[in-house]
């Protein structure tokens, strides 16, 4: 038999345009169907070819997105298991809306028993695809795909998911090395000028993030002012807290109790939306909770909100079918009629009942990629996968 063991040299997140590197290993191994064959079949293992590409996969919901590409003739449900054709939609249920020339990595390869060949995969993904996103409506997933064949064997294929991010539908600037200003250089780095615009994009988007420019928001309902919020500002990466500061002293109205929640809004392009005769306002996009803080605010003057960004989510992005924005959902539960305060007495006791209503505001912000490094790190996704052949 022959065990084919492909790994991810740098972890399973990456940047589009950087350079996605894998090392593949071929090992004759013995196992109990070796036992049953003849001898002389045990002294050598063929492998008649293996290739590797890596593919973009795209799968929609059918009630909630409508688009004729997508249909029946055009979709790729895989082929059969004892085929010996490869394509890139082989066992895969969604569209392939882009994959990667294949690259041969052996032909006729032969290892005697307990021999073993490694080789290297490497390829760019082109900038103009869209990231790595699970929603409700779309769906994008990356794989890297090693098909091979045993020679007499059909053909079989090895999977490894990618994650990928996007910098350059967010507006980021990018260099051209060669327009570059002349930079001074540490003679003691070894530089790497393929890189080197990645390098570029991921100090803007650091700068953006960091960029503070603390902004006050009055927040009022009908009856007064209820609280003054501070946010420090509006852009975001990815594993940032988003932290800000709550203010109710000159406040009109009692706030009870407040929450604050990071959610993300899939909206479906309007061409592209399925249409129902039931249909209402609200159901064309889809919004999800991520994280959230809540907390009693009663005879509060100050406090703060801190809310982690997940690693896991995907950036802020848009493409023909889908846009995905982010926001903070706030909602003050306050009161109708003012609460009395008794100043002079040490022991104050809170009303049994209180006339209450809820007010909601949503504040839109950005939240940017960061290092595939960081990402990876917080990725529950395989590394490595193995087939025998």
């Amino acid at each position: 038999m022959i065990e084919v063991r492909a790994k991810l040299i740098k972890g399973p997140a990456f940047f589009a345009g950087e350079n996605i590197v894998s090392c593949i290993s071929f090992r004759h191994v013995t196992g109990k169907l070796d036992d049953i064959r003849p001898a002389n079949s045990r002294e050598s293992e063929t492998l008649a070819w293996a290739s590797a590409q890596i593919v973009c996969l795209c799968s929609i919901n059918p009630q909630k997105v409508s688009d004729p590409s997508f249909s029946t003739s055009h979709s790729h449900h895989g082929t059969s298991a004892t085929s010996t054709s490869l394509s890139p939609s082989r066992g895969e249920h969604g569209c392939v809306i882009y994959s990667t020339k294949p690259k041969i990595l052996i032909c006729d390869l032969s290892l005697a028993s307990g021999q073993h060949k490694e080789c290297t995969y490497e390829d760019i993904v082109p900038f103009e695809l869209p990231p790595s996103y699970r929603g409700q409506a779309v769906k994008y997933s990356y794989k890297l795909k090693i098909g091979m064949q045993r020679v007499g064997a059909p053909v079989k294929m090895l999977h490894l998911p990618l994650r990928l991010m996007m910098w350059q539908a967010l507006d980021v600037p990018t260099y051209n090395d060669e327009e570059e200003p002349t930079r001074i250089m540490n003679p003691f780095l070894n530089s790497s000028p393929r890189n080197s615009q990645l390098d570029q994009a991921l100090e803007v988007m650091q700068v953006l993030g960091s960029r503070r420019s603390p902004s006050v928001y009055k927040v009022t309902n009908s009856l007064g002012k209820v609280v003054s919020l501070c946010l420090f500002k509006t852009s975001y990466r990815l594993g940032e807290d988003i932290v800000g500061t709550l203010d109710f002293t000159d406040a009109d109205v009692s706030c009870m109790q407040y929450s604050v929640t990071l959610q993300s809004e899939e909206v479906v392009a309007e061409g592209k939306r399925r249409k129902t005769g039931h249909s209402t306002p609200g159901e064309e996009s889809v919004v999800v909770a991520h994280s959230k803080h809540h907390e009693f605010s009663v005879g509060y003057l100050q406090t703060h909100i801190s809310l982690p960004i997940p690693l896991h989510v995907t950036p802020s992005f848009s493409t023909n079918l889908v846009t995905l924005r982010w926001r903070l959902h706030f909602e003050f539960v306050t009161t109708i009629k003012p609460i009395e305060w008794d100043g002079e007495s040490g022991n104050w006791q809170p009303p049994k009942v209180v006339d209450i209503e809820t007010m909601v505001w949503d504040f839109p912000i950005v939240i940017y990629p960061t290092a595939p490094a960081h990402v990876s790190k917080a990725l529950y996704i395989q590394r490595e996968a193995t087939i025998t052949l």
